[in-house]
């Protein structure tokens, strides 16, 4: 690998050596700063689509993003009659346009496709995928995972519905999004028939919820399964709010909780899911200082990615702001956006001995 110039303060003098860093494949990656301003899109997971608004904004007022590329992230669904366009490049020089016509990919597994798609054409359309699932069997040998963070995953109901003041044990859950219970008084809640909701299909929330914390898919049960945007409550129907369940991403309720975004939750508790590692509530405090509250070894708890593909011709650009190579940790991946994290509720993750809080996989 080509080593890069430390844009960022903060690294070690130990990984600035070039530390056991190295990563393989990236040999036609482009050093920065290179002279060349590049555009970097991010697409995919909705669950850290604010977060990396936040994180691409440091990265663009950044004393060191001397070229200076500009780091754009494409939000997973567009309000009706809207069009988003990222701006064009030298490796993409028409730019994207998303519309009604030509959507952008909305959710893990689209924006990962999205990104192996545009490495694999080299034409710099995408650069970043965001990613709440992690690698798969099926992606290109030449992704990278990027774990800057961890986030958790519960359920919620609406807390003057049916469900008000209702703690699910984690075989209850199973048996709700099994078809075996069917009513919110069987659980505790006043008599209403759960309305059982899960996110849009590719969404990396989906498939964390039904793999890991329910362990099997709920669309072959004897159980009418609705579809919702994932962590926006308002997008479930307004008759089928009172009485429904649906997961949900603990940091997406703490920041719309917290004013940090727009609150979507619609009147949705966090819920408390016990006999899964943690049961306690998932959230705690009050707004404006919500923060995660469940245990690390909670069944919920999941790491959240940023995924580059080394074929990109904007993978160097791409790694100055969500990664770390021979010449260090990016700002976000030697804690300098820490705090950034916790605002939008997500809990950080430690620093190894040399200072990285990321981890490569």
């Amino acid at each position: 690998m080509r080593a890069r110039t430390a844009r960022f303060v903060g690294v070690s003098a130990a990984l600035a050596a070039g530390a056991a860093l190295l990563l393989p494949g990236t040999a036609s990656a482009i050093p920065g700063p290179n002279g060349t301003k590049e555009v970097v899109a991010a697409v995919g997971s909705d669950t850290i689509a604010d977060v990396t608004s936040a994180v691409f904004a440091a990265a663009n007022s950044s004393t060191a993003n001397t070229d200076p590329d500009n780091y754009v992230n494409v939000p997973p669904v567009l309000a009706p009659g809207t069009s988003f366009t990222v701006p064009g490049d030298k490796f993409s020089p028409a730019g994207t346009t998303y519309n009604a016509s030509n959507p952008p990919p909305n959710g893990s597994t689209a924006g990962k496709a999205a990104l192996a798609a545009a490495a694999s054409a080299g034409n710099g359309a995408v650069d970043v995928a965001r990613s709440s699932s992690p690698r798969s069997s099926s992606d290109p040998a030449e992704f990278q995972y990027y774990a800057f963070a961890k986030d958790g995953v519960s359920w919620a109901a609406s807390s003057t519905g049916a469900g008000a003041g209702v703690t699910l044990t984690l075989d209850q859950l199973r048996g709700i999004y099994s078809g075996t219970i069917t009513n919110w008084n069987q659980v505790g809640g006043t008599n209403a028939p759960i309305a059982v909701y899960l996110p849009q299909v590719g969404s990396g929330t989906l498939s964390f919820f039904t793999n890991t914390v329910l362990g099997f898919d709920p669309t072959t049960k004897p159980v009418t399964i609705n579809r919702f945007q994932e962590n926006e409550g308002n997008t479930i129907e307004a008759g089928k709010q009172s009485t429904a369940i649906a997961p949900y991403s603990v940091a997406q309720w703490v920041a719309q909780g917290n004013g940090v975004v727009s609150d979507k939750r619609a009147g949705f508790f966090e819920g408390t899911l016990t006999g899964a590692g943690s049961d306690s509530a998932p959230v705690s405090g009050s707004a404006p200082n919500f923060a995660p509250a469940f245990a690390d070894g909670f069944l919920g708890a999941r790491f959240v990615y940023y995924v580059l593909d080394t074929r990109s011709p904007s993978y160097g650009a791409a790694l100055n702001a969500v990664g770390f190579d021979d010449a260090g940790p990016s700002p976000l991946c030697n804690g300098s956006l820490a705090s950034t994290l916790s605002q939008y509720g997500f809990k950080p993750l430690a620093a190894d001995d040399s200072g990285v809080t990321c981890t490569v996989g």
